[in-house]
């Protein structure tokens, strides 16, 4: 792959002088504290990036960052950024981790990693990248050792994630593991904004107004940075203590992503059935109200997306969307429930009772998650930015067989056009996101599972293209 040499201009921060002391002024800047104080009371609330330190809580480098040059542990202090309580499943498990986020494994959502890929300071491209996570994901994960839960001491080359192969290829590197991996996408998308704040500084161009970074994400952390991407000041009147968009994106690469949202819990009735029988190991919550089991009806509202306290999954019902009436994609073979008529798929998706189920449906859903993909899909992300779509069509996820790869399931088989997780009706939807008239730089699609179009050395071709691009 072939990589411009142009390298980046460092901007010098600039030179502020401390005024003199003059004896006596000691009455007037206590009068000076006092007013201050009445001002900061009386004044709108702050920018959560206000009470953002851009100096990381904590570093760890060599030998304890593993195969990055650096980690930091970085934190806003806003009251918003609200700690959000974990199910046993999305605690932090690798220790790495848990080490960085300071020996814990429920971290509070006002932090956050970031992650330094080796050679960032020297790398020539002048546009640094940021690479986002998805759900029940991290960086490590994600972007390092794709194919290994653990970090490994040494990573195969067929096995590298995206963070190697973009550094070797002369790319400033960085990825952001949030606190929560199903945490709320606002709070998330406001961790963007510190990130690439926090990304400036590193670069030493605080006060270059040509920077910008390139954003790459992967599944749900698409909705984050759609948040950020479509002026989240603007987008929540409501929430005033977000951060406007700053014009520092220049190319944005949407890998998986929900762009018209998902309805995977109330698509399919089995997947319900499935995480209540492993509610310590499935990473996700349930559609419905009360299923029945084996053992009669059993309440599931603690885990379910309409959850409020404690809610284990704020940023599932964020990604809710009535595919089946927003975007013509119909209930078919996989969501079948023929023993009844189909009634408990209905009652399931549209809301009602059947002798399995009681559900409030997906609609009831999409108002508790606040609407969220329908209002980004109204806005449209900033005009200014440029977007690559990739996209997977292999449907195979659920069952995995070492030596012989993904073993198609029978639902698979007969579902809808999707990656396994995300329908293609939504992942290649582009018509909301541009609505502001915002570039598309192309669509490709690749024969991947959600899982494989993440760490794949052919997508990663097409996006080291996009990137390219002048």
């Amino acid at each position: 792959m072939t990589a411009h040499l142009e390298a980046a201009k460092e901007s010098m921060p600039m030179n502020v002088s401390t005024p003199p002391f003059r004896p006596g002024a000691w009455l007037r800047r206590l009068f000076g504290t006092a007013l201050l104080a009445l001002l900061s009371f009386l004044a709108p609330p702050v920018s959560a990036t206000e009470m953002f330190s851009t100096e990381p809580v904590a570093v760890f480098r060599q030998p304890e960052c593993g195969l990055w040059e650096c980690v930091e542990r970085l934190r806003d202090s806003h009251p918003m950024m609200k700690p959000e309580p974990f199910a046993p499943p999305s605690m932090i498990l690798d220790p790495s981790l848990r080490k960085w986020f300071g020996d814990t494994s429920t971290p509070p959502s006002g932090e956050f990693l970031l992650h330094c890929a080796r050679g960032y300071k020297r790398r020539t491209l002048r546009n640094p990248v940021l690479l986002v996570h998805g759900a029940g994901d991290n960086a490590n994960r994600a972007w390092l050792h794709p194919q290994d839960h653990l970090m490994p001491t040494k990573i195969d080359p067929d096995k590298r994630g995206f963070a190697l192969w973009l550094a070797e290829m002369g790319y400033a590197t960085f990825a952001i593991t949030f606190a929560h991996n199903q945490g709320d996408n606002i709070i998330q998308a406001e961790q963007i904004a510190n990130a690439i704040q926090r990304i400036r500084v590193i670069m030493h161009r605080t006060n270059d107004p040509t920077f910008k970074v390139d954003v790459i994400a992967h599944s749900k952390g698409n909705v984050a940075t759609r948040i950020y991407l479509s002026d989240m000041k603007a987008l929540f009147p409501e929430k005033p203590w977000l951060t406007g968009y700053r014009g520092d994106v220049r190319t944005y690469v949407a890998i998986a992503s929900p762009f018209r949202g998902i309805d995977i819990p109330f698509r399919y009735y089995l997947y319900n059935l499935t995480v209540t029988q492993q509610p310590d190991e499935i990473n996700s919550p349930v559609a419905a109200d009360y299923l029945m089991t084996s053992i009669g009806w059993k309440d599931v509202r603690p885990r379910s997306v309409f959850a409020k306290e404690p809610n284990y999954f704020p940023g599932q019902a964020q990604l809710l969307f009535n595919l089946v009436r927003d975007a013509g994609v119909e209930l078919g073979p996989d969501s079948a429930t023929p023993g009844d008529a189909n009634l408990t798929a209905n009652a399931l998706y549209f809301g009602g009772s059947s002798l399995y189920v009681r559900s409030r449906g997906i609609d009831a859903a999409i108002k508790a998650g606040g609407r969220l993909i329908y209002r980004l899909e109204e806005r449209g992300i900033d005009p200014s930015v440029r977007l690559g779509v990739i996209a997977g069509r292999s449907k195979y996820i659920a069952k995995y067989i070492k030596g012989l790869g993904y073993f198609p399931m029978p639902w698979e088989i007969v579902g809808q056009p999707s990656d396994g997780v995300v329908l293609l009706a939504s992942s290649l939807s582009t018509d909301g996101i541009l609505r502001r008239g915002a570039k598309l730089l192309g669509k490709a699609i690749f024969d991947l599972n959600h899982i494989f179009v993440g760490f794949d050395r052919t997508v990663l071709e097409q996006i080291d293209a996009w990137l390219l691009t002048r």
